[in-house]
């Protein structure tokens, strides 16, 4: 997988996620004003996922049901 930094062709941007046959799994809801702000985006999105991710394999929180 991997993400991929689209033009709206409106001088905005937005983010996709695309999996290994390049179908779209995942879009941004919103676009962003530059590329670079997408691509940020996009990276905060996947450390989210990461982290998310961690509470899989690590079990629940303690105090948490």
């Amino acid at each position: 997988m991997h993400f991929e930094i689209r033009s709206t062709g409106r001088h905005l941007w937005t983010w996709a996620l695309l999996d290994a046959t390049q179908m779209t799994v995942l879009e941004s809801d919103r676009s962003f004003p530059s590329a670079a702000q997408a691509s940020a985006a996009a990276l905060a999105f996947a450390k989210l996922v990461t982290r998310a991710g961690r509470t899989l394999t690590s079990g629940p929180a303690s105090g948490l049901i």
